[in-house]
């Protein structure tokens, strides 16, 4: 008898065991949970031809990411674990001793882990200067603003392991952007002096209510009066936090939205999808000015109120700044939205204008740094213009600013700590450059 059972035992151990690769078979792979990225099915020969040698790890991956039940597997056992020891089984997510959820990477931005150094410090407060003296000659007003994380703004409500370490990036770079005379909105204050909490428990932004007053502050910077945080508002049960998602994929938990109840009045010109599209284009009658505005995901609560703003806005997530689409877009107003975990950006995706010429004084007794230069196409990023990128030596100063002298012309680049970025007009490439690097 026993035999029998032991039998049946290992026989439903091997149908279990099966299950998983045979309902893949039958089902196709499990779709891929929040920021998550599908593995592409493993080919046994490579674009030109050749046999795969990665083929067998590009099977585990294929199979160990898309196996049938993952995620309801995945949900079980991170709901187990939190139950049990109030923590996660998620590194991408940590839990709060009051069941908040934060971001686990951005631990590391808040804690010095990714501290940034004075010299990309200081190249970063520099791009967004010549940002905002490229927006100024083209007549329109410059604003830059960071939407603090959950750890800044409600450490409270964090895990006690994770320590708030002071100055951090946003901190350094609003000091830095003072002495550089960029126009700044400091959201910090702004969030801090509310005893209301603005930002979902769920999730890594602010709900609407947040947006709202991160709007007023933006817009009474460019001189507008407005009161979108006073509401009234509805509460509308219908959000998943996307913190809430990456640890529980197949969850069904919702929390509180906010509807600005006068309503919204702007209507798309673009073909638009959702908040998450790459740009959206609107138009609002009644509204005066027009504005560009570069942001990334705060934005999604954020930018109806500004669209409701002005007569015509123009919303883009690109990651490489178009600056130039100011002139295009005959902007009155340029705003920058960057979350504090991701100053670095600046640094990793130089924004696309002209450069500016300078006095050719500014040279006067420096000497030429030597480094690889590269030219893109003329006319391929921008019409007109042709990109210049090249590499900087070790050991620059601090506040060390480019210059790139063309033809007896000398253009400021745009700074980097171990590289420069120009736009150049087209056909200089064809003629004798020198590069230089000297402290201001």
């Amino acid at each position: 008898m026993k035999k029998i059972w032991y039998g049946l035992f290992i026989g439903v151990f091997f149908l279990a065991c099966l299950v998983p690769s045979v309902g893949m078979l039958i089902a196709g792979p499990a779709p891929a949970a929040a920021n998550e990225i599908p593995n592409p099915k493993p080919r046994l020969v490579d674009f030109d031809g050749k046999f795969d040698p990665d083929v067998l790890s590009d099977l585990q991956n294929y199979m160990g990411g898309g196996f049938f039940g993952r995620l309801q597997a995945v949900t079980a056992w991170d709901k187990l674990t939190a139950a049990l020891f109030n923590t996660s089984a998620n590194d991408d997510v940590l839990i709060g001793p009051d069941g908040w959820l934060f971001f686990g990477a951005a631990a590391n931005d808040i804690s010095h882990a990714n501290q940034m150094s004075p010299r990309q410090i200081w190249c970063a407060a520099r791009s967004l200067a010549l940002m905002q003296e490229y927006a100024h000659s083209q007549g329109a007003g410059f604003l830059f603003t960071v939407p603090c994380g959950k750890y800044t703004l409600y450490p409270e409500h964090a895990p006690d392991y994770v320590t708030v370490a002071q100055p951090g990036n946003r901190e350094l770079l609003e000091a830095a952007l003072e002495e550089q005379g960029v126009n700044y909105v400091n959201l910090y204050d702004v969030f801090t002096a509310s005893d209301e909490e603005l930002y979902w428990h769920w999730d890594s932004h602010w709900h609407s209510r947040g947006a709202a007053l991160a709007a007023d502050a933006i817009l009474a910077a460019a001189g507008q009066d407005t009161d979108y945080f006073s509401g009234p508002f509805t509460p509308v049960w219908d959000h998943t936090g996307d913190l809430y998602e990456m640890l529980y994929p197949t969850g069904t938990a919702l929390e509180a939205d906010y509807s600005w109840d006068p309503g919204f009045t702007f209507s798309y010109l673009s073909d638009f999808r959702s908040a998450d599209d790459p740009t959206i284009e609107t138009e609002t009658p009644g509204a005066d000015g027009s504005l560009v505005m570069f942001r990334d995901s705060s934005g999604r609560s954020l930018y109806p109120y500004m669209a409701q703003s002005f007569g015509r806005a123009y919303f883009s997530r690109v990651n490489n700044y178009r600056m130039d689409y100011v002139n295009q877009q005959s902007a009155t107003l340029v705003v920058v939205e960057l979350a504090e975990r991701t100053l670095d950006y600046l640094l990793q995706y130089p924004a696309v204008f002209p450069v500016p010429a300078r006095e050719v004084s500014l040279l006067e007794g420096a000497e030429p740094v030597v480094g690889e230069l590269t030219w893109d196409e003329p006319g391929k990023t921008m019409e007109g213009y042709v990109k210049l990128t090249g590499a900087l030596p070790a050991g620059l100063a601090e506040d060390a600013a480019v210059y790139v002298e063309v033809g007896g012309t000398v253009y400021e680049a745009i700074p980097g700590p171990e590289a420069f970025t120009a736009y150049l007009p087209a056909g200089a490439e064809a003629g004798g450059i020198r590069v230089y690097a000297r402290a201001q």
